[in-house]
This record gives C-alpha cells, structure tokens and sequence, in this order.
C-alpha cells in the first residue's frame, strides 16, 4: 500500500531542493510539477482539516438537537399520557353510573314484577 508519510517527506525534500535552486536557476517543467503537486497536497490537507473541524461540529449540534428532540417528545408522551388518565378516569365514571343504573333496573324490574304477581295472585 501507499505510505502518505513517505511520500510527504519525499515532496518536502524534492521541494526545499527546487526552492533552494529557484532564485540562482530556471527549473524544469517536473520540477514545476512537483512544486504544483506540493501546494495540492498543502490545500487538501487544509480542506481535510476543515472539514474535519465542520464535521466535528455539526455531529455536535446534530446531538445537542437529538437531546432536545427526545426532551420534546417525552413531554408530548407525558401530554398524551395524562390525557389517557383522563380518559380512563371518565371511563371509569361512566361505567360506575352504567353499574348502578343497572342495579337500580335490576330492583325496579324485581319490584314491579313482585307487585304484579301479588296483584294476580291477590285480586280474584
């Protein structure tokens, strides 16, 4: 594989040689090239370092709002768990008045139905 830290140092001494060479000489068009190559590699490394720094960055923000999010949400749930209560709450009443309408026929049907009975049984 390719070792980038060879290479590094072989652009660094290839380009301090032809820096040195550039005020007392002309330099060959690889020599140009090589010094090209050497500001490509400075620029990427920039570009990496920055996009390194805003990637670092945004990962940080993304989860600080991730937080908030899920901050949010649990509220939304406790809302919507409380609204439950109350449903059931009501629920509960209903079926409370629901029992007791129902014991309350239950009695005036046994009632009713006992009066008739004695009334047939009573009255010739």
């Amino acid at each position: 594989m390719f070792d980038d830290e060879l290479f590094e140092d072989w652009l660094d001494k290839k380009t301090k040689a032809i820096f040195l060479k550039l005020g007392e000489e002309t330099i060959t068009s690889d020599e140009m090239i090589l010094l090209v190559l050497k500001a490509q590699t400075n620029h990427f490394e920039h570009l990496d370092k920055d996009l390194r720094t805003e990637m670092a960055s945004l990962n940080k923000e993304l989860r600080e709002e991730m937080i908030l999010l899920r901050m949010d949400m649990d509220k939304r749930f406790e809302q919507v768990d409380k609204r439950f209560e109350q449903v059931d709450k009501r629920f509960e009443v209903l079926t409370s008045r629901i029992d007791h309408f129902m014991v309350w026929s239950f009695g005036t049907t046994l009632t009713v139905g006992g009066l008739v009975i004695a009334a047939i049984k009573f009255l010739p």
